[in-house]
């Protein structure tokens, strides 16, 4: 399955939103409560490496590092009584935090996420609106998953690091970016953009209150550092677009089976 949404990250309009498979209207077979459902907004997953994007916005914002600043990048890396590693096997690097981005290395943010500490980074997440209702006012959205700071494990600090052990919908990535894009201002994101009455008169949506998550200058400095995912050596080299400014973050994120209760895929 597959979901696109379209923001404009100044007003949080939603210009459009689409997901896949979908149902016919004019078509009774197709429609089963499971195709009418809205993906958007109420399955949520695993950010997975995009996540990544909150972790070095939240130490550039602190000061925990600079985006020329180098980690020493192994393929796997112990914390307390896990091993975590990267996707690909790689001899030991050295790399700046752009470069541990661009190739979105997971020992290299739990090393960003260790600089950090718990409380930052969930208090970052917090403020990009994790595990919380974006107030779309789309029905049956789900606020996603983010554990509250007392029920952090040893695991949770380094997981969380690289966009894992927190779930989120589509839209709540969306509006992640959205921030980033915005100069570093969350606007909530709105579908209905106003009403008119029988006399043809328009009155605009209130607008929800906006939030400043990261200054300007770091959200300036982490869209350059995100245009080097799609440059030759990123992981989305695909992305780039001829004559423009791409920035852009891949995840892979590990699937929930609900039957089994666990991972699978």
């Amino acid at each position: 399955s597959g979901t696109v949404i379209v923001m404009d990250p100044k007003t949080g309009a939603i210009l459009a939103q689409a997901s896949a498979p979908t149902f016919d209207p004019a078509d009774k077979k197709t429609i089963t409560l499971d195709s009418i459902r809205n993906p958007a907004v109420q399955d949520i997953y695993d950010p997975g490496s995009t996540g990544k994007v909150i972790t070095v916005a939240a130490a550039l914002e602190e000061h925990k590092t600079t985006p020329t600043s180098v980690f020493t990048i192994p393929y796997q890396l112990k914390v307390g009584s896990q091993t975590y590693h990267d996707h690909e096997r790689h001899a030991t690097e050295r790399l700046t935090t752009t470069g541990l981005l661009a190739v979105s290395s997971n020992t290299g943010a739990i090393q960003v996420g260790q600089s950090l500490g718990a409380q930052s980074l969930h208090d970052y997440l917090t403020k990009f609106g994790i595990g919380q209702n974006t107030g779309s006012h789309l029905p049956g959205e789900s606020a996603g998953l983010l554990l509250p700071l007392d029920k952090w494990s040893d695991s949770t600090l380094p997981t969380n690091s690289f966009g894992q052990g927190y779930s989120v919908t589509a839209l709540q990535a969306t509006s992640v970016f959205a921030t980033i894009a915005n100069d570093g201002v969350r606007v909530p994101p709105t579908v209905v953009a106003g009403t008119t009455d029988a006399s043809g008169n328009f009155s605009p949506a209130k607008q929800g209150g906006s939030q400043r998550v990261i200054s300007a200058a770091t959200a300036q400095e982490l869209r350059g550092m995100l245009e080097s995912v799609v440059s030759e050596n990123g992981t989305a080299p695909s992305a780039a677009i001829p004559g423009y400014r791409v920035a852009g973050k891949t995840g892979t994120a590990q699937r929930f089976n609900e039957k089994c209760k666990c991972y699978a895929g």
